[in-house]
């Protein structure tokens, strides 16, 4: 019986706990903003930071660490890390987070506010407009 029960707590730590990681989220660098998506439903589908530097009143330049929550699908690029390029359009903040690709690409479409920063999140794939949320992100 207690092998039996070794058993299974070993394939348990070996089943669940390795999927933890993809909620994780790692310290967030001085001024990022912590980063929450949600889908369609109001689901949050990850979370993460971003952290970028306004170069002069178009251009935003930065970097990003994302993880997934739960198993959600076709959300695009927004789970990694990398490069994020944006710019001021009309009042809003567009972000690219895949910023050499047109076909696969996640676009973070909001307002800033102060340390405020949310909207929309859009994935574009091949067939054009494959996925949309909302998102927010806090500068902490």
């Amino acid at each position: 019986m207690r092998d039996l029960i070794f058993v299974i707590l070993l394939l348990t730590l070996l089943f669940v706990v390795p999927g933890c990681n993809e909620t994780t989220i790692e310290p967030l660098p001085t001024g990022a903003f912590a980063y929450t998506s949600y889908d369609s439903l109001g689901t949050v589908i990850a979370r993460g930071w971003l952290s970028f530097d306004c170069h002069d009143s178009t251009y935003v330049k930065g970097d990003w660490s994302i993880n997934k929550v739960g198993n959600p699908q076709r959300i695009g690029p927004q789970i990694g890390d990398g490069n994020l390029v944006g710019s001021f359009i009309e009042g809003k903040l567009n972000i690219e987070l895949n910023p050499n690709f047109v076909d696969n690409n996640l676009s973070l479409i909001g307002v800033l506010e102060g340390n405020n920063y949310g909207g929309k999140w859009i994935y574009s794939s091949f067939a054009g407009n494959t996925n949309r949320g909302r998102f927010e992100a806090i500068r902490k």
